[in-house]
């Protein structure tokens, strides 16, 4: 029996258990998308795909007087962050999420859990499938390729949408609401190199055991980041021991904080014991710097052979100069929000293949200019380099209103469920309605969630008795819209 079915509010967590039984990693959504579109007509509700494979629902209103009052929009997005830990044998495209619940969370096994955003989506789908809940005109959207660019967003339709507020379902606090959000752009650093025979030992190093994280919500948080760990082990590497660089790779996803990272050098046999011991070195320094999260860090050194295919030691010292060059973290905090990160870049993805060393990141910021200034000096960087700089996928914020109706009619059912007013958050990751509101510009938006830690890493967990809360607001809030 699935732990999921005996959870409450019961048609959530089935949903929810469904979603996971077939497997969505961004841009494999579509098995999940097909279940989703023909249980919706076998349901007799009306339902469409645009040409990207959003899924509009809508259903008539449901209550006494309901059928007057504005219409809603139940977002969420069905696409998850594939990620696990290096023993998993899990498969991605094949294989469904097993859900397990410890300590009054519900995690995955070995596997990033999909909560961001299925709890969302299914809270939607739990609405629009019931025949006992109150609501006002429903619409559900549940958008694809979130989780790498936002390009269902960025890509839906509008004018298949009527309603007049949107509730985003795909932050992950309980207790908060959240009326605006960090823009992003993607950007990446090219330098080509070439290789010849190297000679000398061929080692690989490996840092592993770092927390990882969501590159948005964690950025600030001290997990540390393995490329840069890798870097700086490598950048003290005494000039006089020539060593070649043969490979570097780390990361696969932009929005994920990199806990791993490996590196194949070739240089002196003289240069072992200096190698060995700087690795000790680099890894007492990082976990007395960032403590507790990074206890199961470990660097090692693996002899591989004699010999291999490597860069010059001026092409490999130009690479590693380039990462360590290249800032990482909070690059400002905002004077609007406590707390809260105005602007940070994730430098997630480092790549060497066929002659071509590349280095991704992800940068983000609640306003337009200040990502522009980066860009600038990451093109500064790529010159002094002999680097190119590429950008795209740049998404807006989503500007914060205060004055907003559903806003004010949002606080009085979080002080109605939970007996208090909710936190008014501004959230530094990307969230959809930032996107959507140059396709809605005249629907007023919010978002709201459950507890959920761990995001876009194999430690994601949602907290059981928060769902719960947030459905009872979500469900109240559909009363009260006038």
């Amino acid at each position: 029996m699935n732990p999921l079915h005996s959870l409450q509010p019961q048609a959530v967590w089935q949903w929810f258990a469904d979603i996971c039984a077939i497997p969505h990693p961004t841009y494999q959504e579509a098995a999940l998308a097909e279940m989703i579109v023909a249980r919706a007509k076998e349901k007799g509700l009306a339902v469409q795909q645009d040409e990207k494979g959003n899924i509009y629902i809508r259903k008539p209103a449901q209550g006494a007087g309901m059928a007057d009052k504005p219409g809603v929009i139940l977002q969420g997005h069905i696409d998850m962050v594939a990620q696990k830990t290096p023993d998993s044998p899990h498969d991605f495209a094949a294989d469904p999420i097993r859900p397990q619940i410890i300590d009054g969370w519900v995690h995955a096994t070995q596997t990033t859990l999909g909560a961001d955003n299925g709890l969302g989506s299914a809270m939607g789908l739990a609405v629009a499938f019931a025949d006992d809940i109150e609501h006002p005109p429903l619409e559900v959207l549940l958008t694809v390729e979130e989780e790498i660019g936002m390009d269902g967003a960025r890509q839906m339709r509008g004018d298949l949408l009527q309603g007049r507020y949107l509730i985003n379902l795909d932050t992950e606090e309980a207790g908060c609401v959240y009326v605006g959000c960090a823009g992003g752009r993607d950007a990446d650093l090219r330098l080509p190199f070439a290789t010849e025979a190297a000679e000398g030992q061929h080692v690989r190093i490996t840092v592993s055991g770092l927390l990882g994280g969501h590159s948005g919500i964690d950025i600030h948080r001290g997990h540390g980041n393995a490329i840069k760990v890798l870097t700086d082990l490598l950048t003290r590497l005494p000039e006089e021991s020539g060593w070649r660089l043969a490979a570097f790779h780390s990361g696969a996803l932009r929005n994920v904080i990199p806990s791993e990272a490996e590196a194949e050098i070739v240089l002196p046999q003289a240069f072992i014991g200096v190698l060995t011991e700087l690795a000790d070195t680099v890894r007492a320094e990082t976990q007395n710097e960032l403590g507790k999260f990074a206890d199961k860090l470990a660097i090692q050194v693996a002899p591989l052979g004699q010999g291999a295919q490597a860069a010059s030691h001026a092409d490999s010292r130009r690479m590693i100069d380039l990462l360590a060059a290249v800032p990482s973290g909070v690059l400002k905090w905002s004077e609007e929000f406590d707390g809260v990160v105005d602007t940070s870049n994730c430098l997630s993805v480092v790549h060497t293949e066929d002659g071509k060393f590349t280095a991704s990141m992800l940068l983000r910021s609640l306003r337009e200019r200040p990502k522009d200034d980066f860009c600038r000096q990451l093109g500064s960087i790529a010159r002094l380099s002999g680097a190119t700089l590429h950008t795209e996928q740049d998404y807006t914020g989503w500007e914060p209103h205060m004055s907003s109706a559903l806003l004010q009619k949002t606080i009085e059912s979080f002080v109605a469920v939970r007996g208090q007013q909710p936190q008014i958050e501004v959230v530094h990751a990307g969230l959809e309605c930032g996107l959507m509101q140059k396709h809605l510009p005249h629907t007023e938006m919010i978002s709201f969630g459950p507890t959920i830690k761990g995001a876009h890493s194999p430690k994601e967990r949602v907290q059981i008795d928060t769902v719960e809360e947030c459905w009872r607001i979500l469900l109240d809030l559909l009363k009260r819209i006038a």
